[in-house]
């Protein structure tokens, strides 16, 4: 993911757009290992556009950020086409680390990480215990700091639009709610979903609210019984 706040960050500078999506796979089996206490790697993609030719000072900024984004984070494949009009697209793959954040002092390698904790103290929202987002650790502000200390313009963007894919292989249905996102090409105020053992379900947070608060959703792993018949009005498959 090195490149991916390189890119976004002269993106931002140059172009002032976000990343057109950041989608992350991850599945019931890997929550319940980050709630385990255990470091999980999730894989990522990323894609953005860059608006015009990148000029020398760019592209000598771009060494530098790239240089300063190798000591908080990792990718494994960066590609930059070219598109129409001059414009160009980045596109990445890598891993983020997947943790509860009581235990985030795990993952302060990364600067973006997806965090899952257990919900606790909304009588309403009992029957989904566990939330899923992604977010920043604290190495985001000093990588962000020496960014600015090559062009104090320059800097990457705390939240992303996202897209979840997640499978239920835990061997339980999982349940979802979730506001605001997009599934199956339909927009959702409020949903709950029901994703049978053994498919998948991708649900995307983009635009709107989405533009300063970061993705999220409401979970179950399926431990309690009675929740598919409490939920079954509500619910919608997904295959």
């Amino acid at each position: 993911m090195k490149r991916l706040v390189v890119s976004l960050a002269v993106a931002t500078a140059l172009a002032a757009c976000k990343a057109e999506m950041v989608e992350v796979r991850l599945s019931a089996e890997d929550i319940n290992s980050a709630l385990a206490g255990e470091v999980v790697a999730v894989p990522f993609a990323a894609s953005f556009d860059m608006l015009g030719e990148l000029d020398a000072e760019q592209r000598a900024q771009m060494d530098q950020l790239q240089a300063i984004a190798e000591r908080y984070l990792s990718v494994d494949d960066f590609q930059m086409t070219r598109g129409e009009y001059g414009s160009a697209e980045l596109e990445l793959e890598g891993e983020l680390p997947l943790i509860a954040s009581a235990n985030r002092a795990d993952s302060e390698e990364s600067a973006f990480a997806i965090f899952v904790d257990s919900v606790e103290g909304e009588p309403l929202l009992s029957a989904f215990p566990y939330s899923v987002r992604l977010g920043t650790t604290d190495s985001f502000a000093l990588m962000e700091s020496d960014m600015q200390d090559v062009n104090f313009m320059l800097a990457a963007d705390e939240v992303q639009p996202v897209q979840f894919r997640i499978r239920a292989d835990a061997g339980a249905d999982l349940q979802i709610l979730a506001g605001g996102f997009q599934l199956s090409a339909e927009s959702f105020g409020v949903k709950t979903i029901t994703v049978e053992e053994g498919d998948s379900a991708t649900i995307t947070f983009k635009g709107g609210a989405y533009d300063a608060v970061t993705g999220s959703f409401l979970l179950s792993l399926g431990s309690d019984p009675t929740f598919a018949s409490e939920q079954s009005s509500m619910a919608r498959k997904i295959k």
